[in-house]
């Protein structure tokens, strides 16, 4: 594990006393479990606190697409974040992106996307 990737699993873990290094096996797959951690629940954490250059460091863009399923993106508490990622989850396996509405109040729910904010900066 490098020194990034230690930082970034602290991150998440600043509220338990778990070693980074457990985690890094259940993620991995080396180990099934990490004191009550299994992946499920690390996999979901991360996509929860982390942002989406983390999650590529981590994982790695195949690991994603295997892992952000639906059943997974189900458990997100935030809607928004649910719906950022079931878009996400859309892009990375090739399918369309419907945007079935447009104007003042669908703008602002979109503003907010993973991938970048370059149409912000004039």
């Amino acid at each position: 594990m490098d020194k990034r990737t230690r930082v970034i699993i602290e991150k998440i873990l600043w509220d338990y006393h778990i070693p980074a290094e457990n985690v890094y096996l259940v993620i991995c797959g080396k180990k099934a479990t990490c004191a009550h951690w299994d992946f499920d629940a690390i996999f979901i954490r991360l996509l929860e606190r982390l942002n989406w250059y983390d999650l590529l460091h981590v994982f790695g863009l195949n690991k994603i697409k295997e892992e952000l399923t639906a059943e997974r993106i189900a458990k997100l508490y935030n809607p928004e974040l649910k719906n950022h990622y079931e878009r996400l989850q859309r892009i990375l396996h090739g399918k369309p992106v419907p945007f079935t509405k447009w104007g003042p109040e669908f703008s602002e729910k979109i503003k907010d996307s993973l991938f970048s904010n370059r149409w912000y900066s004039a």
